[in-house]
Parts: C-alpha cells; structure tokens; sequence
C-alpha cells in the first residue's frame, strides 16, 4: 500500500516534510523555458495578469516521497513526528516552486511583511520544542548546487542579490537563471498581485503525495509518473538503480565518477548502456532490463560499478575520442576507420578490446585491427545489422574468455560462401552501399599512400570515371561500345574515385583528358587523395585499365582483410600495384576527422 494525501503547497512545505534530495538523483535540469511556462501558468490561475477570477485549484501533479529508515507510515497527516523524506520523483517541480516563492518573499515591500513571514515558514523548517528552537532548510539538495541553493535563494534576502560565481557548474547556473528570470517578471508587478500570487500558491495549488517505504516500490513509482517532468532517459533509471543501493561514502563517490563519464561521453552516454548490455549477453533484452541483470550477475550494484561500468565507461571513452592522446597512433588511426562506419555493432567489441588495454597493447591492438576487418567485411558482404551484431557477439565471448586468440582462430574466419558473397557483391558495390562504398575506397586509397590521408569523408563524392550516362553523341559510347559491357565496367570498383561533388558535377560526361586535368586540381582544404592520384597516370581510360585497377584493387583488399577474393577468379592474376606519391599529411595523427 503506498500512503497518499492531496496537499496544499503550504501544507507540504509548512507541515513535517522534511525534504531531501537522494544522492542518486539527477542535479536540477528546469531550463528558463520550463520555469517560465509554470509561472505564466500560475500567474493565469490566480488572475493576477488577466484581472479575472482566480481558479479555485489548481493541480501541480503528483511526487514520490521515501519515508525515512525504519519508518512505517499508514496515514499522511498534519501532526506527524517531523522527519525526513528523499523526494524520489518531483524534485524539478518543487526546487522551481521554493524558488519562485523565495523571490515572492524577497521582492515585499510591505512592512508588514505578510508574505515573507508565511514563506520564512515554508522554506525554513522550525524544530525542536518551544525552549530548543532549532532550523533546517525545508530541502536539502544533494548535489554540488545545495550551496547555491541554500545561500542565494533559500536564506532571507539572498534571492535578490546579485551573484557572482567564479565558474559555476551548468545546474549551479540553471537555478540562477530562473531565479534572475522570476525576479524580472515579478518586480514589474505590483506588491498586491504579488501577494495575490503567493496567497494563491500556497492555499490553491496541490500536490498529491505518494510515500513508499522502500527504494524499490518508490522507484516504481518514479518510473510511472515521470512522462510528466523532464523525459527519462535509461541512465536516470539506472543512475537510480545502482547508487540508491550503495552505502552512502561510496555513492558520493560514485556520483562524481557518474557525472565525469557522463560529461566524457557526452551524447554517446546513453547508447553505452546498450553496448554494455551486449557485451554481457543480453542483447536480447530491453536496456534497462538487461543492465538489470548484468548487475545482478556482478553481485550488486558496487560490485557493478568498481568492476564493470567504471572499466567499460573509460575503455568507451576511448573508442568515441579515437584513442586522442592516450593511444598509440596505429590503434588511433584504426580507430578513426571504426567510428567512420554507420552503425556501431563493433562497439562493443572495441570496448571489451580496450578494457585492459594498458596490461598488453599488443593484444588491444591485434584485436582492434581484427574488429575493423569483420566490421568492413560483413559490410561487403552486405550482411543485415541483426547478422553483425551476432557475429561480434562471438568474438566478444571468445575475447571475455582470455584464451589465446590468433588470426588463425575460427571466431576470425570467413567461411566459403561469405567470401564468394563479398566477392560477388564487390562488382557493383556502389550501388548496393554507396556510403561504405567510399570509405573503402578512401581506405585502399589510404593503403596504396602508406599512411591516412587526413580528411573528412563529407568532403568527397564518389566519381565514375567511365560515365553512368554518356551522352549519344560522346565519345565514351564509342569506346564502350556494348551498353551490357559498359553498364558491368561503369560500376567495377576499378572506375571510381573520390573527389568533390563540384568536382564531380564538372567531370560528369567529360572525356578522359578534361577528366584528368580536373581530378589534377586539388585544394588545401580538399586535397586530392591516393584513390584519385592513382589513375592520373593513365594516358587513356579502357576496359584493359578499368579490369586492371579493379584487380590491383582486389588484391590489396585479400592482403588488408586476410580474404581470397583473387581465388573467386581463376587464372586471374593482377599487375603488379603501382606505387603512388605521397604528400606528407597537414596535421599529426590525433587531428584526423
């Protein structure tokens, strides 16, 4: 049974509720957008801008309290012992609400003071018998912003004054701005309208409150009403999971280290959950569910967070930034490959890699470079994401297990008939994925230079030298006579370079000469890469050249990938490669988009 009551706001704040902020909970997150809503919300019930009648009520929604350790409420009321309760859900509403009160209280300018004497009441809790008087703020919050919440809003006076913090953090600025925000609105009212609006908040507006006596049975009740606040994300329900179960020196800890790899991950925080979840198994699971479960199996949540979510966050950390300044340059560079490819089924495996990277480079690297090789051939071999997903799932099992992994292990290889799909796909593989189509382009154009050629892929279009559409009249009909030959050579991986979609819009039906002379011109901010340099050597643009590129290429694909795609093509042997100047990079490895 959960203990519920409809309650005035002054019945909340003046009567035994002790509030209190769980360390688990997020820091404060109303923007100014939010709180002005309530307030024009607010303003609108009481009558106080529209000069008509104030709404008799007006619902505020519901809040989740915990009863204190060992506390045993059947019934809310007035009378109770005081004593403290986590606001498990609601804590935006009421920290704005306090907030907009304190404002309420400090702009009077009645010397009666009504409204300051009734707010003092509400914000600063009395205790303690009439001869003991002793004072508590009405909320304690639990995160680096109580400071300012307690001495430039909740203390008399304070919510007026200018501030002046040296480098506040972004929930330590949030609250400042709406309380500024409240004081500009307010002051342009006059002191009976503003008294009007306290009058209103207080004795009209109402909460109802749900008090549970466990973390468990509050937190459900969390996950239900929150669609109300600000949306939950999956962190903020295991953030609640995991710390709410910790003693309480190691959560204040933890919520630092949380916070550190939420800031580090940034955007990429809450897919790392679901990365987590697959790397121990539960693919098949819901998140939430399945992060659930990998805590159970790791003996708790401060098991949990020591061994696996503080390890696995700072590895992911890794993976996102390419490694910048703590990898070395060939784990960066393959790294750079990875996060280039759409859709992140290998980041798990790059993860669990470069978890212990430190205790033996060697094997991270071997792994990263064998994660980058099955990324890219599953892709040519245009397998589904529920296909990749499966295949690093056995690797990852194989890498968790510490046995020995080699080149020669089977997790690595491919079988006959994904080498023959890869090779049967490759003939016109431009059309099947564009998209990875000119990463592996950019990729074996970075292995004829020998080095990376630092880049944005955004920069670059994929160019058919050999038209798509030729013109009647052009010459390249008449050297490809056989639209069935040509609709075959226009799309072999040997007809296509990289260069810019301006560039490509000028070379579309050109002949070989003007070609060259326009893939020739390349720019400091896009400069021409080895894919594209290497067919300026050419002096003409036939079948023999467009099969023989298509060849070399294969090859270097077979010695880069460890695949016989060759072997698909008896008797067939390529020329040998041609080497291809190179220009020395613009920038150091960590600097490559």
């Amino acid at each position: 049974m959960y203990p519920t009551a409809s309650l005035t706001i002054s019945e909340l704040f003046f009567g035994p509720y002790l509030l209190n902020i769980p360390l688990f909970q997020r820091p404060y997150s109303w923007g100014r957008e939010q709180a002005e809503q309530l307030l024009d919300d607010l303003m609108e019930a009481a009558g106080v801008c529209s000069g008509g009648e104030a709404d008799q009520t007006y619902f505020l929604g519901a809040v989740v309290l915990m009863d204190a350790p060992g506390a045993e409420t059947s019934r809310l009321n007035p009378k109770m012992t005081p004593r403290e309760f986590g606001v498990i859900d609601g804590q935006q509403r009421l920290v704005t609400l306090m907030t907009l009160l304190a404002v309420l209280r400090d702009l009077e300018t009645d010397t009666r003071r009504p409204v300051g004497k009734r707010v003092h009441n509400m914000l600063i809790a009395q205790l303690g018998t009439r001869f003991f008087r002793t004072e508590r703020f009405r909320m304690h919050l639990s995160t680096r912003e109580r400071a300012v919440f307690e001495d430039h809003i909740l203390l008399p006076g304070s919510s007026v004054q200018p501030t002046y913090l040296a480098a506040p953090s972004l929930p330590e600025a949030t609250l400042l701005e709406v309380r500024d925000r409240f004081k500009a609105v307010l002051s342009e009212m006059t002191n009976t309208a503003r008294r009007t609006l306290a009058d209103f908040i207080a004795d009209s507006c109402y909460i109802v409150v749900i008090v549970g006596n466990d973390i468990d049975r509050s937190h459900q009740m969390f996950v239900v009403l929150n669609e109300r606040g600000k949306k939950l994300q999956r962190n903020d329900i295991l953030k609640s999971d995991i710390l709410a179960r910790m003693s309480t020196s190691d959560a204040k800890w933890a919520v630092g280290m949380w916070d550190d790899m939420s800031l580090a991950l940034g955007e990429g925080f809450e897919p790392f959950f679901g990365h987590l979840r697959t790397i121990y198994g539960h693919g098949r699971l819901q998140i939430v569910s399945g992060v659930r479960q990998v805590i159970r199996d790791s003996g708790g949540s401060e098991a949990f967070f020591k061994d696996v979510f503080l390890p696995l966050a700072k590895a992911y950390v890794l993976v996102r930034s390419n490694g910048e300044d703590v990898l070395p340059h060939s784990m960066q560079r393959t790294l750079i490959y990875l996060n280039r490819l759409p859709e992140a089924d290998w980041a798990p495996a790059a993860i669990v890699a470069l978890k212990d990277w430190k205790y033996d480079p060697h094997r991270a690297a071997f792994l990263l470079d064998e994660i980058e090789r099955l990324a890219m051939l599953t892709r040519l071999l245009c397998a589904g994401s529920g296909k990749r997903v499966r295949r690093f799932a056995e690797l990852i099992k194989v890498m968790r297990s510490g046995v020995p992994i080699d080149a020669s292990h089977p997790v690595l290889q491919m079988s006959r008939d994904e080498v023959r799909g890869v090779a049967f796909h490759l003939k016109d593989f431009h059309k099947r994925n564009p998209k990875v189509c000119k990463l592996l382009l950019m990729r074996l154009g970075d292995e004829l230079a020998g080095e990376m050629d630092v880049v944005d892929p955004d920069l670059y279009t994929i160019e058919h030298v050999l038209p798509q559409r030729p013109a009647a009249s052009s010459p390249w009909r008449q050297k490809f006579a056989s639209s069935e030959e040509r609709a075959q050579l226009v799309e072999s991986l040997g007809n296509l370079v990289l260069i810019t979609q301006q560039e490509n819009d000028r070379a579309r039906n050109a002949s070989w000469e003007d070609k060259k002379q326009i893939y020739a011109k390349a720019s400091s901010r896009v400069p021409l890469l080895a894919i594209t340099r290497d067919v300026l050597g050419e002096t003409e643009w036939c079948k023999e050249q467009i099969e023989a590129r298509e060849l070399r290429l294969i090859e270097l694909i077979d010695k880069l990938w460890r695949i016989d795609l060759l072997g698909q093509r008896p008797g067939v042997r390529p020329p040998p490669l041609k080497p291809v100047d190179v220009e020395e990079p613009t920038e150091p490895l960590r600097h490559l988009a």
